[in-house]
């Protein structure tokens, strides 16, 4: 996809929404009427509310899992180490669930991981 913006629009664009957030700037002549101001005060409280802050880590913890399960799902049916915090497991990636890998090892043992848990994946 190709974007042609006017570089001098743009600029105007943004200074126009950090005006708009944050306040006129003591050159700008005379003061921001009540309506400005109302804007001004309700983007700020949306945007430093606890229940946008969760909606933001949710979903960039949703993207790095989605990510994550692309990663481990191109060592399905393969033999891996996975390294977590409590040290490596090594066996075959039997399933790669929504947030977990399950690991079979050599012995025969089911292991479940979460990916929140894995630190390192490296195909052996």
């Amino acid at each position: 996809m190709k974007l042609i913006v006017n570089e001098k629009e743009l600029k105007e664009y943004f200074q126009g929404l950090r005006r708009l957030v944050w306040g006129k700037e003591q050159s700008d002549e005379g003061h921001a009427n009540d309506k400005e101001e109302a804007i001004r005060n309700s983007l700020r409280k949306e945007l430093y509310a606890d229940e946008f802050a969760a909606f933001l880590q949710e979903n960039h913890s949703d993207l790095r899992r989605d990510s994550f399960r692309k990663v481990l799902l191109r060592y399905l049916h393969e033999t891996v180490e996975l390294g977590t915090d409590a040290g490596s497991v090594t066996g075959v990636l039997d399933e790669v669930g929504r947030d977990y890998a399950e690991i079979i090892e050599s012995g025969g043992t089911r292991v479940l991981i979460r990916f929140a848990q894995i630190n390192s994946v490296q195909e052996v």
